[in-house]
């Protein structure tokens, strides 16, 4: 069963039973793996969205991104093109919760970026081309071509 409602849904792309995804658009040749949730959301070309990814409203991913399987990306992230997100990411969009969402932030990953698994990302900006090593805590922005690792993340290396 699949629960697919105004959504447009792009030429070749596989939309894998047991996903719901309402009010969004999806691009050609993407893959939607099981129990995806997609709501009010924008998935581009290419793209790839693993198995209990959950993007909320607003989210935009570009084309040729991969997200994995567990993550999480609440409303008001963008994703770049031909970013890598790994397994169990979780996005966080209130600095202070909870508040209303008058208060959210906006996330913004710049293209090229590679997360690692199991990385907490606040509302902040990774630049283009950047690496965050599993298990880091992204709370401030991050320069592009670097690689930030830790909790908070910081440059371990530049690329």
């Amino acid at each position: 069963m699949k629960i697919i409602e105004n959504t447009d849904i792009g030429h070749n792309t596989e939309i894998a039973e047991f996903t719901a995804i309402k009010n969004s658009v999806i691009g050609d040749n993407t893959k939607i793996w099981r129990f995806a949730n997609i709501y009010n959301s924008k998935v581009g070309d290419n793209c790839m969205i693993g198995t209990y990814v959950e993007l909320q409203k607003d989210t935009i991913i570009r084309s040729g991104s991969r997200i994995q399987s567990h993550s999480f990306l609440c409303s008001l992230v963008e994703i770049g093109r031909d970013v890598f997100v790994g397994h169990g990411v979780m996005f966080i969009n209130d600095r202070y919760p909870p508040r209303e969402r008058k208060h959210w932030e906006k996330t913004i990953i710049n293209d090229g970026v590679v997360i690692g698994s199991n990385v907490t990302i606040l509302p902040v900006e990774i630049g283009k081309n950047a690496l965050v090593a599993a298990g880091s805590v992204v709370i401030n922005d991050v320069p592009e071509n670097t690689v930030v690792a830790g909790n908070p993340a910081k440059i371990i290396q530049y690329k």
